[in-house]
């Protein structure tokens, strides 16, 4: 007997237990109307359920954070693209406000002054080292000719050089073959302003003249080029030996080259009088 079972005991294993869960379907329902095969089979698979339920869940919450990222990150892109837009438009509205500040001032200056003016913008520069020419976008069909004088508000700029029908070349009074007329303002002192490569030099100064430091340097009038009082810098270092004849002064121009974009030309009036001393 026991042999037989011990042999087959495999087989009676799944007998039994297919017996068990054919009884199981004929019982009764419990209080709760759930029959015990029900709860056995619920019992047996709860745990692949809860694995399959807690998966599912944790795959959808991926997708949902997935989902939120990526439409996160489209509104991150946006927003940027937003400041960017602002960003431009706020630094064109700088620009424009800083652009119409130096204008006003400008063109205040130009209605000041009894001459007549000419207003144009620095369109280029020489290509060189070697010359300080600047070109402006006015030429002889706005009536400018070759010697008419460039000026600004805060002083004198140079002469134009050559005339085109659109456009002209402004030698600048920092050019090396640059040479004006002046007098220090405040005590009538002579001499001339050459332009350097470094700036500018007032010299043939009488060597007993007074002059100082901040001495205010104004065109002289003198040769019939530049009209007289027309501001042109400040001494700023002089310079003097014993055996010398004359005095230089070294000069800070009123004018800063470097970052002129408009300039106006003074159109000769018909009197031929050009004073610019308030």
């Amino acid at each position: 007997m026991f042999k037989f079972i011990s042999t087959y005991r495999l087989y009676i294993s799944i007998v039994a237990t297919l017996i068990g869960l054919f009884l199981l379907m004929y019982q009764t329902h419990n209080e709760k109307g759930t029959s015990r095969l029900q709860i056995a089979v619920q019992t047996l698979t709860y745990p692949l359920q809860a694995s399959v339920h807690s998966a599912a869940s944790t795959f959808s919450n991926l997708w949902n954070s997935y989902i939120s990222l990526i439409e996160v990150n489209e509104e991150n892109k946006r927003l940027k693209q937003q400041l960017l837009d602002m960003e431009e438009k706020l630094s064109q509205h700088i620009e424009s406000s800083v652009q119409f500040s130096r204008l006003r001032a400008q063109l205040l200056f130009a209605q000041k002054k009894a001459s007549e003016k000419i207003f144009a913008e620095i369109i280029g520069e020489s290509a060189d080292n070697t010359h300080q020419i600047r070109l402006i976008n006015r030429g002889s069909n706005q009536l400018l000719q070759r010697n008419f004088v460039v000026l600004r508000k805060e002083g004198l700029v140079g002469r134009i050089q050559s005339v085109s029908p659109y456009q002209s070349s402004v030698q600048l009074i920092i050019d090396h073959r640059s040479r004006v007329p002046a007098l220090i303002q405040r005590n009538r002192v002579r001499g001339l302003v050459y332009g350097t490569h470094e700036g500018m030099e007032m010299r043939q100064i009488n060597q007993h003249s007074k002059i100082k430091i901040g001495d205010r340097v104004i065109s002289s009038g003198l040769g019939g080029l530049y009209p007289k009082g027309i501001l042109i810098g400040w001494v700023s270092e002089i310079r003097h030996q014993a055996h010398e004849l004359f005095k230089t002064a070294r000069l800070d121009s009123a004018v800063d080259f470097s970052r002129i974009e408009e300039v106006f030309t003074i159109l000769p009036s018909k009197s031929g009088s050009h004073l610019f001393i308030e």
